[in-house]
């Protein structure tokens, strides 16, 4: 049993340590910075134009990251394919670390892999938020402890919601016949029909059932996270839960059929 456990972990951090060598990774980081300088241009013209003068520039462009964790959300699958390989894993050939290791075992490997680069990203990606809200600050009241406190509260609230986009991805990856079949399919699934069920429930359309259905959603989840009186703690754990377990169920079947 240990070694099984021993075997799994080296499979896991084998996979991550091999994603991060790869150009891709980079693009990522890349993409990252500038969405990370685009907020802080976008703040600096909206607090030059109306004015806003309620807290330092620092407070609210962090406030404002906070409203974008959605974000990260639809990305997922890009982590997940980072991961994945050029290659679609071929569940017969073995080497030292995947000898004895099942289909399963493969699967839920790569889908911590995921997690782990998922780990190393969110921390790139809060050094750069930081480092340019302070560059863009300069002169300005600089960040509190209690911002960053808060959030990073609220990114671990968000984080069994992220490990649901994360397992869709990879369900998709697993169970599409193509890269590009599983883009679409993926970004169908957490993308257009959630936008489509948020209209149809809206209080000017208000349709039945699609104003029950909004309530299971994940995208919602997010814009409730920005405030404390919104958010929900208990119902992103169960959410994020059941995703996970019936995108990973459906990515296990899919790869337990490939022949």
């Amino acid at each position: 049993m240990v070694r099984k456990i021993k075997h799994f972990i080296r499979y896991v951090l084998r996979e991550a340590y091999r994603a991060i060598r790869k150009g891709y990774a980079m693009y990522y980081i890349l993409g990252i910075l500038v969405l990370c300088l685009l907020a802080n241009i976008a703040m600096a013209c909206f607090r030059s134009i109306y004015g806003m003068n309620d807290g330092s520039f620092s407070y609210n462009l962090i406030i404002f990251a906070e409203g974008a964790f959605v974000i990260p959300y639809y990305s997922c699958i890009i982590l997940a394919d980072i991961i994945f390989g050029r290659e679609y894993p071929d569940p017969h050939i073995k080497d030292g670390v995947t000898g004895s290791m099942k289909r399963w075992e493969l699967y839920i490997g790569k889908y911590a892999a995921t997690l782990v680069l998922g780990g190393i990203m969110f921390a790139a990606a809060f050094i750069l938020l930081v480092s340019t809200t302070l560059l863009f600050g300069i002169g300005d009241v600089g960040i509190g402890w209690d911002t960053i406190s808060d959030f990073l509260q609220k990114a671990l609230v968000a984080l069994p919601l992220w490990m649901a986009g994360i397992a869709i991805g990879q369900c998709f990856l697993f169970a599409a016949s193509r890269r590009r079949n599983a883009f679409i399919g993926y970004y169908i699934i957490v993308l257009l029909i959630p936008r489509l069920i948020i209209l149809l429930a809206s209080e000017k359309i208000h349709l039945f059932p699609f104003t029950k259905l909004v309530n299971i959603l994940i995208t919602p989840q997010f814009q409730a996270l920005q405030f404390y009186f919104t958010m929900d703690i208990k119902k992103c754990i169960i959410l994020g839960a059941v995703y996970s377990i019936i995108a990973s169920t459906i990515g296990i079947i899919s790869f337990y059929k490939r022949k």
